[in-house]
């Protein structure tokens, strides 16, 4: 790899993780907004817990995201050889995706168990309890599926960024 292309590489790479944040904060400020609202009208105490919990771990999600994947604002100047910049990028990345289930998913548990098992045993739904508990095992399901999705996609994405890291290491060795 020349210069040129690591430069290119670089700047491609960050301009990716900006669109990724930016993207992400726009999904934080929907997810508060909307449990927000929904904890103001909802009258049950169970459900109402459930949306606050749920939009204090989007707005620690967004807080998180920031301080351990943001894009640095500028290439380096010089004083650090731009190759080691780029791959402390990537590793930096890596680190944050690596550990997504952990300050990602975790947090939007609680609140997600509070929000489903209040909607689904409310004393004013009219369902059997056996009704009750199917809908509580679906919904808990179908939740369960949409993290194991996106742990599975960060953890697809860690591998490549392993791939990536080791290109440049071998570029490294061959100067």
């Amino acid at each position: 790899m020349s210069l040129a292309d690591i430069h290119a590489h670089s700047r491609r790479f960050q301009s990716r993780i900006r669109t990724r944040n930016l993207t992400e904060y726009a999904a934080a400020a929907l997810v508060i907004a909307v449990f927000g609202w929904m904890a103001f009208l909802i009258p049950d105490l169970v459900v109402k817990a459930g949306c606050i919990l749920t939009a204090l771990a989007a707005a620690y999600v967004a807080y998180a995201l920031h301080t351990k994947a943001s894009a640095p604002g500028s290439q380096p100047d010089g004083g650090e050889p731009l190759l080691d910049f780029h791959r402390a990028e990537l590793f930096r990345q890596r680190q944050a995706l690596a550990t997504v289930p952990r300050w990602y998913l975790a947090p939007f548990v609680p609140g997600m168990l509070l929000f489903v098992g209040g909607v689904s045993f409310a004393p004013d739904s009219g369902l059997p309890l056996m009704a009750r508990f199917f809908q509580f095992g679906i919904a808990t399901a179908i939740v369960t599926a949409v993290f194991a999705g996106v742990a599975w996609l960060n953890a697809r994405a860690v591998k490549q960024l392993d791939a990536r890291i080791a290109a440049l290491d071998d570029a490294r060795d061959q100067t």
